[in-house]
């Protein structure tokens, strides 16, 4: 028998907000650096510090979901809380607006874009666990490298503000 992947973990109902208060501080942390890298122009990059931010806030979520179905001393969070980049990411997204996940540059389609260099089209445009990793590594498309995607700064700038008025909702 094998180590779970994610444990699960005990966490003493005292300490839950103090933990939410943790996550909050982390996420405003992110959209700072987001801001500042966004600032010097390296788009894609503070992309990957507000999907970070995003997965904190899906953390806070799951945590307080946990809290609330789970009435021991201490509860007990699925280890996924703090592993699991795709379940925080959605996580977050049922509280976040969806409106703000789009901020790639779709040109004339409505789902999906074409890659610089090539007539191939590329899916999954939105926010997400997996368009952070397209962004911040450097990739071969067609007869080109490429850092990063396309992305339209003023909606990435929205997103910033949703999220910060989300946060101080929590």
């Amino acid at each position: 028998m094998g180590k779970e992947k994610y444990p699960d973990k005990l966490i003493p109902r005292k300490l839950m907000q103090k933990g939410i208060e943790v996550c909050k501080r982390n996420i405003t942390d992110f959209l700072a650096d987001a801001n500042l890298i966004m600032a010097e122009g390296r788009i894609n990059h503070a992309y990957v510090m507000v999907e970070f931010a995003i997965e904190e806030f899906g953390k806070i979520k799951m945590i307080k979901d946990a809290f609330n179905s789970d009435l021991n001393d201490p509860f007990r969070v699925k280890g996924a809380v703090f592993g699991d980049h795709k379940g925080k990411s959605e996580k977050a997204w049922e509280v976040l607006d969806p409106k703000f996940r789009i901020i790639f540059d779709e040109g004339m389609w409505k789902e999906g874009t074409w890659q610089r260099g090539t007539w191939e089209k590329q899916e999954d445009t939105t926010a997400s666990h997996k368009t952070r990793c397209e962004c911040a590594f450097v990739d071969f498309t067609g007869s080109i490298w490429i850092v990063g995607r396309d992305m339209k700064k003023d909606l990435l700038q929205s997103l910033i503000i949703h999220i910060e008025e989300k946060l101080r909702k929590l």
